[in-house]
């Protein structure tokens, strides 16, 4: 009987935890960024636009410096890294069955017969027997392998 067991085969993908490290590959990066653009647009222009209405009702006691005042910060970019978290790195993990192979021996048997002895006298019996009846098992050697 032969048993060996194949190494398991294990892969780890950690693509998304680059992507959360550095935006992943250019090509991902660019997508993130330009697919939020639009977006990004829209809300930059309805800032100035609000800006502008403040501006047109500066009669009602609003500055030039309360519109503008605040505005010193930059406008937030676009966010072209993926979200982190610990179900970012996947592992899988592929066992494999233990491979068995067995090969056949027929057994071999052997037998061998002893015939009691008889001696008869007048009034007197005597039997012997060489060896009492008793079956026996010799297994082949096994090979073991560690």
């Amino acid at each position: 009987m032969q048993i060996s067991q194949p190494r398991p085969e294990m892969q780890i993908d950690q693509h998304d935890a680059w992507r959360a490290y550095n935006g992943g590959t250019a090509l991902e990066m660019n997508r993130q960024i330009y697919s939020h653009m639009p977006q990004l647009f829209l809300e930059g222009l309805a800032k100035r636009v609000e800006q502008g209405n403040q501006l047109a009702a500066i009669h009602l006691g609003s500055t030039i410096a309360e519109v503008y005042g605040g505005d010193w910060q930059r406008d937030p970019f676009v966010e072209y890294r993926a979200p982190a978290s610990y179900d970012n790195v996947n592992i899988y993990v592929q066992p494999h069955r233990p491979e068995i192979n067995i090969t056949q021996i027929k057994p071999e048997i052997s037998g061998q017969s002893h015939n009691p002895e008889i001696d008869v006298e007048h009034g007197h019996l005597n039997i012997f027997v060489k060896q009492y009846a008793s079956i026996q098992f010799t297994p082949p050697n096994i090979d073991v392998q560690m």
